[in-house]
C-alpha cells in the first residue's frame, strides 16, 4: 500500500497479503535493498532474524509471520503495528513541553524487560533449549508503542542467539548503537544479557530526562563519576521513597561491572512496583491519547516508491533461495511444507470498490530452483580454517576495522565478515541512514592457504578462538604474571583470537599474529582490570608479564 519506513538495509511497507484461497490480512513487509540482495552475509542475517522471531512468541516482541522473497529480494512478513517508537514519543513530548507519565514509562520498561527475559531464558517449544537471545541494540527507536497500548521490542537483526537453523557464521562482530553500548562491549568482551540491561538503563535515563546520556567512558573511574552525575540530575516528583527506588534501580542498571546489574527477570518485578507507586497516567491511557496524537503528527513518507500501490507476487528467487546452498521452501515461506508438484493458483479475489490496492500475493506454484554451490561458503567460526574462494586456490584476506567506539554519538556500528568480504557500516542516531558502501573483496592470487598456527599452551591456559588471518606475520609469544594466587585472564585480538589463562604458570601462546591484544584481568578476590593491552611485533620473539601491582603489561618483542 505504501512505504512506512526506511533504513540502511531495507524498507518497510504496509501491505495487504492475499493467499491463493482468498484469505486477506494487513501486514508489514520488510524488504531488503537490492544492493544487499547479492551480499551473502547480509541476506543470511536477514533470514536468521526472521527464523529467530518465528521461534519466539511473546506479547512484547514483534511477530514474524513469514520469510519469503519479493522481486528477487529477501522479505520478512511481520505483524503491522500502528503506533510510534520511543524516539518519536520522546521528541513529541519534548516539543509539547510535557514529561513521559511515570506510570506509563515504567510499564513500558516492564514490557521490554519481560521481552528480554523471554528471549534469553524462554523455551520456544517443548523439548527445545532456550535460544539465549541477546538483542545487542536496545535503544528508544527499537521500542514501539501501539495506539491500543502494547509494548513491542523491534529489530533483532543484530541479535546473537543459539538455534539450529542459523545460517550466518560470522567470526568477528561489533554490533550495537554507540551511545547505548555497555563498557565491556566497547572493550571487546563477549556479549551477555547484562549488556542489554545496561542499554535499557541508558534508554530509561533518556526517557526520564529528555537528554542524551552522552559518550560512555570505557574506563571505570570516569565511567562511575559520569553515572553518579547523570543519575543525580534526574528530576523526579512524588514520594521520596519512590524517588530513591527509581535512582537505585537506574544506578544498578548502569553498573560498570556486568555482574552487578540486575537481571531482566528481576527488573520485571521492580518496574511493576515503580509503575504502581507512580500514581499517574497508565500506559493504555497514555497510548490512546498521546501515542495516537504522535502517530497522527508523523508526516507521510512521499518517496515515490515504485512498489507503492502495486500488486506483486511472492517468488522463489535463485539468488535469495540458494544463498547458503540451501533450496528455498515452496512459496518462499519458512514454515510451509514442501509440495511434490505445481499447484494451480486461482486469480486473486476482487477488491471492493474504494479499497486500497493489495501489494503482496502469495505464489504457491511449488516451483523450486536447483541448489547452487556458494562461493566460499560461510565465514569460518572461531578455530576453523577460512574456506578458499571458488576452488581456484585464491586466498580471501578479510580486512576489518573493529573499533571507532570511543567517539561520541549514538551511531550503529556493524562489522560484518562473510563470503570473503568485510563490510563496515555506521549510521548516526538521528536523521536518515546514509548509504552504506558496497563491501569489498581482497584476493591474494597464487597464495596457498597455510595450516592454522600452533598454540602450545599449558595446563591452566587454553586458546579458544583462532585468528582467521593467514597473511600476517607471526611471533612466538609467551605470557607471564606476578599473581600470588593466580587470576582469571581473558585475551582477545586479531580477527577471532581468544584465550583464557589462570595467571599462574607461564602461558606459551605459540605463533601469534602481529598487532594489539586486549586482556581483561581479574585477580583473585579483586575487581576486573579491563582493556589491558600488549602489542605483538611480527617476526620476533615476544614475552609479556602482567605486573599485578601496577595493573599493566610489561615486556617486549625482541
Amino acid at each position: 500500500m505504501k512505504e512506512i519506513a526506511e533504513g540502511g538495509f531495507g524498507k518497510v511497507y504496509l501491505a495487504e497479503q492475499i493467499s491463493a484461497d482468498g484469505f486477506q490480512r494487513i501486514v508489514a513487509v520488510k524488504l531488503l535493498h537490492a544492493k544487499w540482495s547479492s551480499h551473502d552475509e547480509v541476506v543470511k542475517r536477514t533470514r536468521d532474524e526472521a527464523r529467530l522471531l518465528g521461534l519466539i512468541r511473546h506479547q512484547h516482541i514483534v511477530k514474524v509471520e513469514d520469510l519469503t522473497s519479493i522481486d528477487g529480494k529477501c522479505a520478512i512478513v511481520m505483524e503491522y503495528l500502528e503506533g510510534v517508537d520511543l524516539k518519536c514519543v520522546n521528541a513529541f513530548l519534548r516539543e509539547k513541553g510535557t514529561e513521559f507519565p511515570r506510570a506509563a514509562l515504567f510499564e513500558t520498561m516492564l514490557g521490554v524487560a519481560s521481552a528480554l527475559d523471554a528471549a534469553y531464558n524462554g523455551t520456544p517449544n517443548a523439548g527445545m533449549p532456550p535460544l539465549k537471545v541477546i538483542h545487542r541494540d536496545i535503544k528508544p527507536s527499537n521500542i514501539f508503542l501501539t495506539v491500543p497500548g502494547a509494548v513491542k521490542l523491534l529489530d533483532f537483526g543484530t541479535a546473537r542467539a543459539n538455534f539450529a537453523e542459523r545460517e550466518a557464521k560470522t567470526q568477528a562482530l561489533a554490533f550495537g548503537s554507540q551511545g547505548y553500548m555497555a563498557p565491556e562491549r566497547m572493550l571487546g568482551e563477549e556479549d551477555t544479557p547484562a549488556a542489554d540491561v545496561f542499554s535499557l538503563g541508558v534508554t530509561l535515563y533518556e526517557l526520564l530526562t529528555f537528554e542524551s546520556f552522552g559518550r560512555i567512558p570505557p574506563r571505570p573511574n570516569k565511567f562511575n563519576a559520569k553515572v553518579q552525575d547523570r543519575v543525580a540530575s534526574v528530576q523526579l516528583k512524588g514520594d521520596p521513597e519512590w524517588q530513591e527506588d527509581v535512582r537505585k534501580t537506574l544506578t544498578e542498571m548502569l553498573a560498570y561491572e556486568p555482574t552487578q546489574r540486575p537481571t531482566a527477570a528481576s527488573l520485571v518485578d521492580r518496574f511493576e512496583i515503580l509503575a504502581q507507586n507512580a500514581k499517574d497516567t497508565s500506559l493504555r491511557k497514555f497510548c490512546r491519547s498521546t501515542v495516537a496524537e504522535a502517530k497522527q503528527a508523523e508526516p507521510e513518507l512521499q518517496t515515490g516508491d515504485p512498489l507503492a500501490g502495486r500488486t506483486v507476487d511472492e517468488d522463489v528467487s535463485g539468488a535469495f533461495a540458494t544463498v547458503a546452498g540451501i533450496p528455498a521452501m515452496e512459496g518462499g515461506g519458512l514454515n510451509e511444507p514442501g509440495t511434490s508438484g505445481p499447484m494451480s493458483q486461482p486469480p486473486p479475489p476482487q477488491r471492493a470498490a474504494g479499497n486500497v490496492p493489495p501489494v503482496t500475493k502469495r505464489d504457491t506454484s511449488g516451483a523450486r530452483p536447483k541448489p547452487q554451490a556458494t562461493s566460499g561458503g560461510d565465514a569460518a567460526e572461531a578455530g576453523d580454517e577460512p574456506a578458499p574462494s571458488g576452488g581456484k586456490g585464491k586466498l580471501i584476506a578479510i580486512v576489518i576495522v573493529l573499533l571507532l567506539l570511543l567517539l561520541g554519538g549514538g551511531g550503529l556500528l556493524v562489522v560484518v565478515l562473510g563470503g570473503g568480504a568485510a563490510a563496515f557500516m555506521y549510521s548516526g542516531q538521528s536523521g536518515p541512514t546514509p548509504d552504506v558502501p558496497a563491501p569489498t573483496e581482497v584476493v591474494a592470487p597464487g597464495v596457498t592457504e597455510p595450516a592454522p598456527p600452533a598454540h602450545v599452551g599449558i595446563e591452566g591456559g587454553k586458546v579458544t578462538g583462532t585468528d582467521a588471518r593467514t597473511t600476517v606475520v607471526r611471533s612466538a609469544t609467551t605470557l607471564k604474571a606476578s599473581f600470588p594466587d593466580g587470576a582469571e585472564v581473558k585475551v582477545t585480538g586479531g580477527v577471532g583470537f581468544k584465550a583464557e589463562w589462570d595467571g599462574k604458570a607461564d602461558f606459551a601462546l605459540g605463533d601469534l599474529a602481529e598487532g594489539k591484544y586486549r586482556a581483561n584481568v581479574t585477580p583473585k578476590g579483586k575487581d576486573t582490570l579491563r582493556g589491558k593491552t600488549f602489542e605483538v611485533v611480527g617476526g620476533k620473539k615476544c614475552e609479556f608479564t602482567f605486573d599485578a601491582a601496577a595493573g599493566e603489561w610489561t615486556g617486549a618483542c625482541t
